[in-house]
């Protein structure tokens, strides 16, 4: 095969996988529907645990005793504001936004949620 069929290959293979679709991680939760207008929070990884629906019109509220620093995944159907105090900041999140796996990142502060952008 000549030096230029090669480099041709290459280059299609490439592109080829480029157009793949990406794939989740092993074991990662496909997310869940959550009402419109709400963000649906749960306590464990992968939309497990206690679950809790926050809507936009109730609100800034605090989160529950049982999600408090400890929000393990969340899917939102609108946006909203997650907040954390001591220090405080502040996340935007948005309609169709989802995390399987939240506890590690800014889940495991979170204190509150206000309706709309931060």
């Amino acid at each position: 095969m000549s030096a230029f069929r090669a480099r041709a290959s290459l280059v299609l293979a490439a592109v080829a996988a480029l157009c793949l679709p990406f794939a989740s991680p092993a074991g990662a939760a496909a997310a869940p529907a959550c009402p419109g207008g709400s963000v649906c929070f749960y306590s464990a990884e992968n939309f497990h645990g206690k679950a809790w629906e926050w809507t936009a019109n109730s609100g800034y509220r605090d989160l529950p005793p049982s999600l408090h620093d400890h929000v393990g995944s969340f899917v939102a159907s609108t946006d909203a504001c997650f907040i954390a105090y001591q220090p405080t900041e502040k996340r935007a999140t948005h309609n169709g936004d989802w995390r399987s796996a939240y506890a590690g990142d800014f889940g495991g502060r979170m204190d509150g949620v206000a309706p709309g952008r931060c």
